[in-house]
């Protein structure tokens, strides 16, 4: 049986793996991401690669990774990784490491994942939306994955939300109102009178839990992140019309703000009497959590005959 390597770079974790052919993860494990230096990410890509050869033998490696990727397999933009995308990232790691490498924009990696093991499926048309430390986004129309002009169909995360009252703009973004990190954190930050970008890395459990104890607060930033994220779900159904809405990152695996996104979108519907009349996509966890980013990043190499 044939084995890869995944590896899926996030903002906050490097999660790696070896993914089968037939999708089972072998073996799994992480380590943090230092955003703030991108020659440290491509020297720990490259001990990575380099340690996964030497135990498994494996010559092709799948990389999910925040941005727009083109059809050159370069990047365009690296999200919260900063300046990565100013490195040729998949042809030197390719030459230091003498592997094929090929990479994958994280939302599309989780949407193939979710297509071929997961919630998607059974679904022809379905998005899968990434709320992460901001927000990412895939389509999938017919069955198949679209990626548009330059590859960047789907990052609903740079849509913009607010008033273009903020330099720079993309502080409008999606991503800083929906995400994670950059969406919940910052909100409950900045009422805390916190603006600086180290202070929003809290652990959103830690929000929830002074919400549920009372700090008005925490109540108050919840309410406007799920209102957020109800206004976010709402443009994308009416752009797309899909079957199903498909919520990744790690705040699908949260019971709490999950339910909370989903009574928002019913109470804008309540609202909204004409989205009302047409009715609202499905709107699920993503199954394959923590690992889907790795074998989204696999799968793709299947796809292509690799």
């Amino acid at each position: 049986m044939k084995k890869y390597a995944g590896i899926d770079i996030g903002g906050s974790f490097i999660k790696y793996g070896i993914v089968t052919e037939t999708g089972e993860v072998l073996f799994s494990d992480k380590c943090p991401t230092d955003r703030t230096n991108s020659k440290l990410v491509i020297d720990k890509l490259v001990e990575i690669i380099d340690r996964l050869k030497q135990d498994y033998g494996i010559n092709k490696v799948g990389i999910s990774i925040p941005g727009v990727i083109n059809s050159d397999n370069k990047m365009l933009t690296s999200g919260a990784l900063q300046d990565l995308y100013k490195l040729d990232v998949s042809q030197t790691l390719a030459e230091r490491t003498q592997t094929h490498v090929a990479l994958i924009n994280d939302a599309n990696a989780i949407a193939y994942a979710e297509k071929w093991l997961g919630a998607g499926k059974d679904s022809e048309n379905f998005v899968c939306l990434p709320l992460g430390t901001g927000v990412g986004g895939s389509i999938f129309m017919n069955g198949q994955l679209v990626k548009g002009r330059t590859g960047s169909a789907g990052e609903f995360g740079m849509m913009l939300m607010g008033l273009g009252r903020q330099d720079p703009v993309g502080y409008e973004s999606a991503s800083f109102y929906c995400g994670a990190v950059a969406g919940l954190c910052r909100i409950y930050n900045l009422k805390l009178g916190n603006k600086e970008f180290a202070t929003w890395e809290r652990d959103i459990k830690v929000i929830i839990d002074l919400a549920e104890s009372g700090q008005k607060i925490a109540q108050e930033s919840l309410i406007e992140f799920y209102q957020n994220a109800a206004v976010l779900l709402l443009n994308i159904s009416v752009i797309v019309d899909p079957e199903l809405i498909v919520i990744g990152g790690g705040i699908s695996e949260n019971t709490t703000i999950m339910a909370g996104i989903k009574a928002a979108v019913n109470r804008l519907l309540e609202r909204y009497t004409d989205m009302s009349a047409l009715g609202f996509p499905e709107i699920k966890s993503c199954v394959l959590g923590n690992t889907a980013g790795m074998i989204g990043a696999v799968y793709q190499l299947i796809e292509q005959g690799e």
